[in-house]
């Protein structure tokens, strides 16, 4: 649909028809599992256009309910048929596929029982909403811990019934690391949701005969109950139509130029079916999200007529809001720049999101990825309650432009104290990895020690007796930071000192008073909040 708005704007004589297999055209699908739950109260507010609608704005001819069947090359010809006629040609001089992607169904038996529904599309929609209704459905196991899974699960929730969330890997919401995922298990069971890790499905078992209550069965044995089961274990591009022309394919989807045309010049692939470049791994990748989906369209409108464009690839920017707290991220994890081979070092921030005297301030944590050797910015994971979504558009618009840390020192934003702190936590992120990549603080990250190598170091703990007392790391010794000149002979400077406070600042003030007494100090990145949020509780005392 950008396509064809754009296209339009460009030229008032060509000829632009679009081809739907289904009924809708021009809807936000990404709110239906808010329209699930009657946040969204009407179903046909997602529907943005029509194809009368279109027709009468863009002079658009829009054949929907028409599903196209085959491409022909060499005659520049597509194949389409409908429920009321047999297959038809129609020619073509340029060609957008825009198919998008589909919901995986794994192989799992029991996945083709009649009360397991994907949440892709508005007929989804409209089938799980109906389904629940006539069976009076009182619990919902959702298979797949991601965006949608995440999402439908407070929609369900609100709707008041029994929600399980059942995810294969070892935390919510894969995209971000572990120990940024922590507090959202922490979030969704403050709620009443159950959340099974690491889960391995044997299969769905149906309900017995006349009866409403099916189950999922886990290898492990356990059961969980699902009247409704959700399939929402990520996308797979529609590829079909494009292979059987000829068009060059791989595992992320269609394969794409900078101007994202195909392996033929003629046709163009954009959205979710797209395969493109991430710009910060410059590796190739399918990525279904909305923003590079528009563009992407805008931009093969653009290249069809005459303009020089070319796509710059993408950062991978998305944030997902889970019951009281909101994540977001951009670029890669640090599990995933590891994955692929890329160097990268990273702190963790817990400033508030705004200006900590002001009423009503909530901390964020903020974990910054770069480049060790010249400071490039590579990712940032956020979470928190408020000012998440500030954040991490400021930090993909560095990425965006190839900033370093040391830029993130520099940048002046807005600031007022119902907004944000003389030193956003943007700013304190940049501060922080610089001092480190200026040797001015030498850091030690919570997932690298264990409850065996902890013991390699003593560990002084700057804090106040207070926060001590309410949890401390193991061997931990108190020696708040106001006072620490003054026990220079409780630390033995033969031994390596593992300094660390609640976040990381006093830490860091520690650790510059140690080092130039002449010890072999190091802070805890993120301090005793990284520590304590779940991931790392094999160091708690």
């Amino acid at each position: 649909m950008s396509f064809a708005a754009r296209a339009r704007r460009l030229s008032e004589t060509a000829n632009i028809t679009i081809f739907e297999k289904g009924l809708f055209i021009g809807y936000a699908n990404c709110g239906i599992p808010y329209a699930l739950g009657g946040i969204i109260q009407s179903d046909e507010a997602l529907i943005l256009q029509t194809p009368e609608s279109v027709n009468a704005r863009y002079n658009v001819n829009v054949r929907h309910n028409t599903e196209v069947v085959g491409i022909n090359r060499e005659k520049k010809t597509i194949d389409f048929k409908t429920r009321d006629h047999p297959v038809r040609s129609v020619a073509y001089h340029k060609l957008i596929l825009a198919q998008g992607a589909e919901a995986f169904r794994p192989p799992m038996k029991g996945s083709d029982a009649p009360n397991v529904f994907t949440l892709q599309t508005i007929p989804d929609l409209t089938a799980v909403k109906k389904y629940m209704s006539t069976h009076g459905s009182k619990s919902v196991a959702i298979i797949g811990g991601g965006f949608i899974g995440l999402e439908a699960a407070e929609a369900l929730h609100a709707l008041g019934k029994q929600v399980s969330v059942i995810e294969y890997m070892p935390h919510v919401f894969p995209p971000v690391d572990q120990d940024v995922a922590e507090p959202l298990h922490t979030e969704i069971r403050r709620n009443h949701v159950s959340v099974h890790l690491n889960a391995r499905i044997q299969q769905i078992v149906p309900a017995a005969e006349g009866g409403t209550t099916s189950h999922i069965l886990l290898e492990s044995g356990g059961k969980i109950p699902g009247d409704v089961v959700l399939l929402v274990v990520g996308v797979r591009p529609r590829v079909h139509l494009a292979e059987q022309a000829g068009l060059e394919t791989n595992r992320f989807g269609i394969v794409t130029n900078a101007q994202m045309q195909t392996s033929d010049p003629d046709i163009y692939a954009v959205g979710d079916m797209a395969c493109t470049t991430n710009m910060i791994t410059q590796n190739q990748q399918n990525l279904a999200l909305a923003g590079p989906a528009n563009r992407q369209g805008r931009l093969a409108a653009d290249h069809i007529f005459g303009r020089d464009v070319a796509y710059r690839g993408n950062v991978g920017t998305s944030a997902c809001k889970v019951f009281g707290i909101n994540v977001a991220l951009v670029g890669p994890s640090m599990s995933n720049l590891r994955a692929q081979g890329i160097e990268a070092e990273y702190v963790t921030v817990h400033p508030p999101n705004h200006a900590g005297y002001y009423p009503g301030a909530t901390p964020l944590s903020l974990k910054l990825a770069f480049s060790p050797t010249d400071g490039k910015i590579l990712s940032a994971q956020i979470i928190g309650k408020d000012g998440v979504d500030k954040r991490i558009d400021v930090l993909a618009t560095c990425i965006t432009a190839g900033m370093t840390v040391y830029d993130l020192e520099h940048l002046e934003l807005a600031y007022a104290p119902p907004f944000g702190s003389a030193k956003d936590p943007v700013n304190m992120a940049g501060f922080v990895a610089a001092n480190v990549l200026r040797k001015d603080t030498e850091i030690i990250h919570a997932e690298d020690l264990t409850a065996d190598t902890l013991s390699e170091y003593q560990v002084i703990d700057v804090r106040a007796a207070g926060e001590y007392v309410n949890g401390h790391m193991k061997n931990a010794k108190l020696l708040p930071l106001n006072e620490l000149r003054k026990h220079f002979d409780e630390i033995d400077k033969s031994k390596k000192v593992l300094v660390h406070c609640q976040v990381g600042y006093r830490g860091y003030l520690g650790y510059r008073i140690l080092k130039q007494a002449g010890y072999d100090v190091y802070n805890l990145d993120g301090g005793f909040k990284t520590v304590s949020q779940g991931a790392f509780n094999d160091l708690i005392a």
